[in-house]
């Protein structure tokens, strides 16, 4: 039997495209599979950049996590993991690369130039006399900046995280005997992780975000 995968595209930290997931109905999967890794922090090289990639990643894992339980306490929506376990449907949401193997995907020379363009603009401010709350608010985000920028253009400029997803969601499918599966990602992933997964022989159907951020942004 082939394998079927649904790839949902998401905004993350916002539930318009999970919602859309649940509207559609879990009936039929034996797994859903969610864009992410393990909590631990794995440092092989711990260099200036990294070490600035990391604080980005951190503070903006823990805004994110913050407005998941933020959500919860209001008695918003059902989250997609208790309507999974409600559906008696498997859950997985650590199939990313580590975040050392993430950084790693992002060539050398854009790592520099990213870092060396924050850097001189964060010179800049100063030499040009910007106020001193905006400098301030300009240098606290610089690690937030940076890690956002740094997975945009590992995005931009290859597959590497979309192809190890579908690799392992293949895997997991293995392991567990799965034959249809619901996997959301960020929106960015979603066509490259369905060809990766159809390169591998799933029939895969994808939909795109709903969320107006991501219709502002295409």
């Amino acid at each position: 039997m082939q394998r079927e995968a649904t790839v949902q595209g998401e905004v993350h930290a916002a539930e318009t495209d999970t919602q859309a997931l649940l509207q559609r109905g879990l009936d039929g999967y034996d797994a859903v599979v969610v864009e992410g890794r393990s909590p631990t922090l794995v440092v092989r090289n711990l260099t200036l950049g990294y070490a600035t990639f990391l604080m980005g990643y951190v503070s903006l894992m823990w805004l994110q996590s913050a407005v998941s339980r933020l959500r919860g306490r209001l008695g918003e929506r059902t989250s997609l993991k208790r309507a999974a376990e409600s559906a008696d449907v498997a859950y997985h949401d650590r199939i990313d690369a580590d975040t050392a193997a993430v950084y790693e995907m992002a060539p050398r020379w854009t790592r520099w130039l990213l870092g060396g363009g924050l850097l001189s603009l964060l010179v800049l401010s100063i030499l040009v006399g910007v106020s001193r709350p905006v400098l301030v608010l300009f240098t606290l985000s610089i690690p937030q900046l940076y890690a956002t920028l740094t997975v945009v253009i590992i995005g931009r400029l290859g597959s590497g995280r979309a192809v190890y997803m579908a690799e392992s969601i293949t895997q997991l499918a293995d392991d567990r005997a799965y034959d249809r599966v619901a996997v959301v990602c960020g929106d960015a992933h979603r066509e490259a992780i369905g060809e990766a997964l159809r390169a591998r022989e799933w029939v895969v159907e994808t939909h795109k975000s709903r969320h107006p951020l991501r219709r502002l942004l295409a």
